[in-house]
């Protein structure tokens, strides 16, 4: 009996402190990113990476296999895809590691709706 009060008590004390511990244990588990699915506007790229500007001015980042869209560039065009992030690296040298998501949209299609972009999409 004396071994095993020792071994309860440091159960029950282990187990009380679990039950004390702060956060939601939910909050950590990824959800799948929610936005459009369709986003209309300019295509532009810079360095390989595409983004397509509203009218209303928003950017939304393009991911996925997007290397076919260059004839696209410069165009009105209407992108249909699924809502995803895009992760960038933004670790400061001798820094501790540290990454941005942004929403973006995983490119499924693309058509044309003009082929030139409407003043509003350059900001002028």
């Amino acid at each position: 009996m004396r071994k095993t009060l020792p071994l309860v008590l440091l159960l029950l004390s282990f187990s009380l402190w679990l039950q004390a511990q702060e956060g939601d244990p939910g909050a950590d588990i990824w959800q799948a990113p929610t936005g459009p699915s369709r986003v209309d506007g300019c295509l532009q790229s810079s360095g390989g990476h595409y983004t397509v500007t509203g009218k209303d001015g928003t950017v939304t980042d393009l991911t996925g296999n997007t290397a076919w869209l260059s004839h696209y560039v410069g165009h009105e065009v209407e992108i249909t895809g699924k809502p995803t992030v895009r992760t960038l690296d933004t670790t400061a040298k001798d820094a501790a590691s540290t990454v941005e998501e942004l929403p973006a949209l995983e490119v499924k299609s693309a058509k044309e709706v003009s082929k030139t972009c409407a003043a509003a999409a350059h900001g002028s």
